[in-house]
């Protein structure tokens, strides 16, 4: 207190620092909780999903089996496109983990001149921005409109720090194409070889070094490459009786585009685009979402002012900066209104506004030290993290500390306050401050030991939790008593606070007959925890509340083998009935999947974003659970639709760390398809009749209609043919693939051939196609080969090396412990299957319970027994500890007794509030018992010690309790955006610490004075 100028610049200079530290943290609506995660693309363009599995995917799993710390292995095959996923022990480097992969991967030669990529670095939380290209004048068609997207704004928004990609969904992909007549071809005894070999001759540049001429040099270029259709056309296949035959005479040359592999559909209160072009900004894994939107927001507008053609604009319509204010919006208010509750609080217990502004102080002073060590330590701030800090709690120190050199001014109203004596007060609580304090901090321990997404969720809490309380702490110890006794010092008017003296006289009174009556305390403690054994079994067991965003995400499967056009009419009319939701913002549908192929969908799947109007705004006044049943009930009136609802990050984060787009999945595990397939049909059955199932269906692409030809080695040979024939036939005539590449500017377009499509457009036609043997002698392809339709898989999934079909179910009225046991139940009873082959595995939020609870169950007795260790040295005795340590399941009853009335479930969120009570409640404990044992070291006797101590202590308590309780009260309450995590959290933390504080001023005193009796007892008797 002698140097309290000194101090108060010190704490000056930390607030500065805290402020420009929070001007530059980094913020984010939700916390990036995917694993370290390497995903391998492969595509090749016209592979079945059978030999995408046999010839890519298998060579890639083999490459990259065995990297150290790789824990998990899965991938989907589908139509030209393998995906192999790559799950990463928690800690991993993401760039040490690219690395070793890509050194895997150099090595690896596969057929079809095929090349592996990885994916951007980025998360299942890094899509960021979401946009459509548009011409509101339609001055630009859709070809210009993906052009421009693809070649002036991509490149645009890539070159912005911190963005990872930026992909393109929809639109059409230009091509030059040749459509060639098998009959001209003939005509001139032209082959498919023939015409491949002389495009790829005849468009090329060629260097010649440089031509010295003097004192001049010139650099040599070879001018050759085709750069129109009348180039192309112009080339030389072929002489026919002394004529050249040029690629003109052979066909049809047109500007056409890529097959499509999505459509783009958008509707908003203004628009309605059937076909549109569609941007995805992802943003790279670690960088600062708020900078890097600022970002995207200058560039975006530099686009639309100055670089993009007349008619041509951008229209955003999902930006993370809407969710990161809600969410701020969310967390501030709460945090606004507890602060504004425990300023309140104070003002009612001590009737002092220097005292109560003294006190306040500790939490602005509090966050910014926080802030300055999350900056330094690179702990982001996010809902989580900034939304569980309890200003009561933070505050509990200062109160102690405030609160006793308040006394002393009460106790010697007419003198002014001694430093030494002061001092010496402050000195006797400052030891017990100092010990809750760690106390409630080490309470926090077990979130760190948390693994995957419940670490990443968080952690980040724990370190913004503890930080903020070793804030509060240095301000109760350094700052408090130096203002507090500038404060008090000299003699003033004090306001009596009658309706507590009062309540303190009544609770002297009443804690002494409460200690009279240790039956009856015995009979409470009991049937206590006998209430918190049946509670805790009544209660349902989830994983985590849903993390409302503010939108919807829909996995709609549409009827398999569907052409392009019906699948796109259907997805048209899904669109539209989503939109007539008034509550809807926009309805965005996504047929199929986009050109980097970051999914494995076919035009079979469409992917529903929905947009949603700000909550207060809704006329129909139901909630968004009663909005998603609406649809989800509209959707099931539509033939042919089935639907899985979800939201936007966690539907991408289920599907990287679990392989589906649910809540909730079994596994099946067969190497035989159709045996996994009729097994998860079958289960899926079943498992719909429990209730709270919803959403049930087999997470896996029905079988697609195929065309097979099927080479007969022996008829090929007879005919002095190769199998290497027929495929070039089926690539070139059929496929359409591209044999050349035509440049303009800056942009580079494929050149593909393919036969005339009404040669080509049914089964008998296509065996009608003929082949040229090395006599000339033309071989109808039905001759060599079997041309026949069937079915095979759309989708095959492995993990581990292993197939494996999928189950998807989400939850609506249960919880996951509860359905998880009936399932298994009706299963073993109702579902027969050979188990030597076929194992069953629950996956998703299930398996991720499960993981969080167990490490909670290893690592709790731990971190009780380091607080025992501490309360030993506090005390400086095991019997006080003890005693203290033996309430905790008392003060576990409230929160219990409240997620049973509020109807909540016991997940990970809730059990982190049950942590801190335990520190919170072993904080009021430690300043009482500390109190007591103070006055029976001045040989005061026991009764009257506990009973003055308890006493003396009561504003205290009742103050620390109260504004602890307030501080998370709107939290406990709250409805807003990104409030879903919160409140389970602060209702256990609410609600216990009321039952808890019930328990330190009658209880403890109580189990005190008894035990410490029965030792005087044993003392007299020896």
């Amino acid at each position: 207190m002698q140097h309290r100028a000194l101090i108060a610049a010190l704490f000056g200079v930390l607030a500065v620092a805290g402020v420009i530290a929070w001007s530059t943290l980094s913020i984010d609506a939700y916390p990036d909780i995917s694993d370290t995660t390497v995903q391998v693309v492969t595509q090749v363009p016209g592979l079945a999903a059978e030999e995408i599995e046999q010839q890519i995917t298998v060579a890639v799993e083999r490459a990259v089996n065995g990297i150290p710390n790789l824990v998990t292995m899965r991938s989907k095959n589908s139509f030209g496109l393998s995906t192999v996923i790559l799950v990463f022990d928690d800690g991993v480097d993401d760039y040490w983990a690219r690395q070793r992969v890509n050194e895997r991967l150099n090595g690896l030669e596969l057929p079809y001149g095929a090349t592996p990529e990885l994916n951007p670095l980025t998360a299942p939380t890094g899509e960021i921005f979401r946009y459509i290209v548009e011409s509101p004048d339609g001055s630009a068609d859709l070809r210009e409109l993906t052009d421009v997207h693809k070649w002036t704004i991509i490149p645009y928004l890539r070159q912005i720090s911190g963005v990872a990609d930026v992909s393109n969904y929809g639109g059409i992909t230009t091509q030059y194409q040749i459509e060639l007549s098998p009959d001209l071809m003939r005509e001139y005894g032209v082959s498919l070889s023939d015409i491949a070999e002389k495009v790829e001759r005849n468009n090329t540049n060629a260097g010649g070094s440089l031509l010295m001429e003097g004192d001049l040099s010139y650099v040599v270029r070879g001018i050759g490459l085709v750069d129109d259709l009348e180039g192309l056309g112009n080339i030389v296949v072929k002489s026919h009786n002394g004529a050249p035959v040029f690629l003109r005479q052979l066909g049809t040359l047109k500007y056409g585009h890529l097959e499509r592999k999505g459509v783009l559909g958008y509707s908003d209160d203004e628009r309605d685009y059937d076909d549109a072009v569609e941007g995805i900004v992802q943003m790279l894994r670690g960088e600062n979402p708020s900078e890097v939107l600022a970002d995207i927001h200058t560039a975006v507008e530099e686009l639309n002012g100055e670089i993009l053609p007349e008619g041509v604009a951008i229209r955003p319509f999902m930006d993370r900066t809407e969710l990161v204010n809600e969410t701020l919006k969310t967390v501030s208010h709460t945090l606004l209104v507890g602060m504004l509750l425990v300023v309140t609080v104070l003002m009612v217990f001590l009737r002092n506004l220097r005292g109560s502004l003294i006190v306040a102080l500790t939490i602005p002073i509090a966050l910014l030290i926080a802030f300055i060590l999350m900056k330094v330590s690179g702990v982001p701030a996010n809902l989580l993290s900034l939304g569980a800090i309890d200003f009561g709690i933070l505050v509990d120190g200062a109160i102690v500390m405030m609160e006793t050199v308040l006394k002393e001014r009460e106790t010697n109203p007419t003198r002014i306050l001694m430093t030494q004596r002061t001092s010496q007060r402050l000195g006797y609580v400052m030891r017990s401050i100092f010990f809750s304090t760690i106390i409630i901090i080490v309470a926090y321990l077990p979130l760190f030991a948390f693994e995957h997404m419940e670490r990443k969720l968080f952690t980040p809490m724990a370190y913004t939790v503890a930080y903020a309380l070793l804030g509060a702490m240095l301000v109760a110890m350094l700052l408090t008593p130096g203002l507090s006794f500038a404060a008090f010092r000299r003699p003033g008017k004090t306001r009596r606070n009658k309706w507590l003296e009062h309540l303190t006289q009544s609770y002297r009174h009443a804690v002494g007959k409460v200690m009279e009556n240790g039956r009856m305390v015995t009979a409470v403690l009991t049937l206590t925890l006998l209430g918190s054994g049946v509670l805790f079994a009544l209660i349902g067991k989830d994983f985590l509340p849903p993390l409302d965003e503010g939108s919807i995400w829909i996995q709609v499967q549409l009827p398999s083998g569907l052409s392009m056009e019906r699948s796109d009419k259907m997805a048209r009319e899904l669109r539209r009935a989503m939109k007539q939701f008034d509550e809807t913002s926009y309805v965005m549908t996504q047929l199929g999947r986009d050109d980097e192929g970051a999914e494995s969908f076919s035009m079979s799947h469409v992917e529903v974003g929905i947009g949603l109007k700000p909550y207060n705004t809704w006329k129909s006044k139901r909630t968004k659970a009663e909005l998603v049943e609406a649809m989800a009930d509209t959707i099931a009136k539509m033939p042919g639709y089935a639907a899985g609802f979800s939201q936007p990050i966690i539907d991408m984060v289920m599907d990287q760390v679990a392989g589906t787009h649910s809540d909730l999945a079994l596994k099946i595990y067969s190497d035989d398809l159709g045996e996994s397939r009729r097994l998860a049909e079958e289960i899926a059955g079943v498992l719909s009749g429990i209730e709270g199932a919803s959403d049930v269906a087999v997470d896996q692409e029905p079988p697609t209609p195929q065309l097979q030809i099927v080479v007969d080695r022996e008829r090929i040979a007879q005919y002095g043919l190769n199998v290497s024939d027929v495929a070039e036939l089926i690539e070139l005539a059929i496929g359409g693939k591209a044999i050349s590449q035509i440049y303009s500017g800056s942009k580079v377009y494929d050149v593909t051939c393919r036969y005339a499509e009404e040669t080509r457009d049914s089964p008998e036609k296509i065996a009608a196609l003929t082949l040229t043997n090395a006599e000339g002698v033309k071989v109808p392809l039905s001759a060599v080969a079997e041309v026949h339709t069937t079915l095979g898989p759309n989708t095959i999934m492995r993990e581990a090396n292993r197939r494996y079909c999928l189950v998807r179910i989400n939850l609506r009225g249960s919880d996951l412990t509860t359905f998880v046991a009936e399932a298994n139940r009706r299963i073993a009873a109702q579902v027969q299957y050979d188990a030597d082959v076929t194992t069953l595995h629950w996956a998703g939020q299930f398996e991720n319970r499960n993981r969080a609870f167990s490490r909670l169950g290893l690592v709790l007795p731990f971190v009780l027994a380091v607080m025992f260790l501490l309360l030993i040295f506090a005390f400086g005795n095991v019997r006080h500890a003890t005693l203290l340590m033996s309430v905790i399941p008392l003060a576990l009853f409230g929160g219990l007794l409240a997620l049973y009335l509020r109807k909540m479930t016991l997940n990970v969120s809730s059990a982190v509030g049950f942590i801190a009570l335990i520190g919170v409640a072993i904080q009021n404990g430690v300043i009482m018992i500390s109190h007591i044992n103070a006055l029976r070291d001045e040989a005061v006797d026991l009764q009257t010690a506990v009973t003055e101590g308890a006493t003396h202590r009561l504003r205290a308590i009742l103050l620390t309790a109260t504004v602890a309780v307030l501080g998370l009260f709107p939290a406990s309450i709250s409805t807003g955006i990104g409030s879903d995590v919160q409140r389970p959290l602060a209702t256990v933390i609410v609600y216990g610490l009321i039952f808890a504080t019930i328990v330190t001023l009658f209880i403890l005193p109580t189990l005190y004075y008894m035990t410490e009796r029965r030792r005087e007892e044993r003392k007299e008797k020896r």
